[in-house]
């Protein structure tokens, strides 16, 4: 096949245009190119080609757009990253960890304060966000979770003290005390702090917004 019959453009690794005399041509040499299935990509057809007089001259070629499928965590990697330079961040996305069920990025900023926001509702927004658009489409769903400077890590270690102070306290006075409103992840954080304790338990009480944990003397 000649250089007028076919022309191929790599823009990058996992992205090939191709040109034939039909769309299935184009879209069969991007493949080989790619060395991938039909079940491994996204194809997009930008031209259908045009016959020429007689089925011979002044006809145009089929083009086509072939892209790789990205996992869930190259996915939220990307979007996460595309979410902060849209937004003015001066920051950074790494991929910490990637298993069957969930994705850990990390991001390091010249202003960790404005990409966490108060009380990490920023940071929630963009995991919620790329959350729903790495996993649009996908067949293994995975969880999403974003850390900035530690953000997390921190409020984790906050919050399983305050869990296990409130338990000792629990264990002297004999009476349950009730925390204040917390979300679900916080919620089982409390739960998994005080766990292994002996003589006290914990249930969580209340709707939506102000549901909250009770930390109570085992009977």
């Amino acid at each position: 096949m000649s250089k007028l019959e076919k022309e191929v453009y790599i823009d990058m690794s996992d992205v090939v245009r191709m040109k034939g005399k039909s769309v299935e041509e184009a879209i069969n040499s991007a493949l080989e190119v790619l060395k991938a299935s039909r079940d491994d990509v996204e194809i997009k057809v930008i031209s259908e080609g045009e016959q020429g007089v007689l089925g011979v001259f002044g006809g145009k070629d089929a083009e086509v757009e072939v892209r790789l499928k990205l996992s869930v965590a190259e996915e939220a990697k990307n979007v996460l990253q595309d979410l902060l330079d849209k937004a003015g961040h001066i920051a950074q996305v790494y991929l910490i960890e990637d298993t069957d069920s969930r994705v850990l990025l990390e991001i390091k900023a010249d202003n960790p304060a404005t990409v966490i926001g108060k009380d990490g509702t920023t940071l929630a927004a963009f995991q919620y966000l790329t959350s729903i658009i790495a996993n649009k489409n996908k067949q293994n769903r995975k969880r999403i979770e974003i850390d900035c400077g530690g953000y997390k890590q921190k409020q984790t270690k906050r919050i399983e003290k305050i869990a296990l102070e409130t338990a000792d306290e629990v264990e002297v006075s004999g009476k349950e005390i009730e925390l204040p409103p917390m979300t679900a992840k916080e919620r089982r954080i409390v739960h998994t702090a005080i766990s292994n304790r002996k003589t006290v338990t914990s249930h969580s009480v209340g709707e939506g917004n102000n549901r909250r944990v009770v930390i109570a003397p085992k009977k």
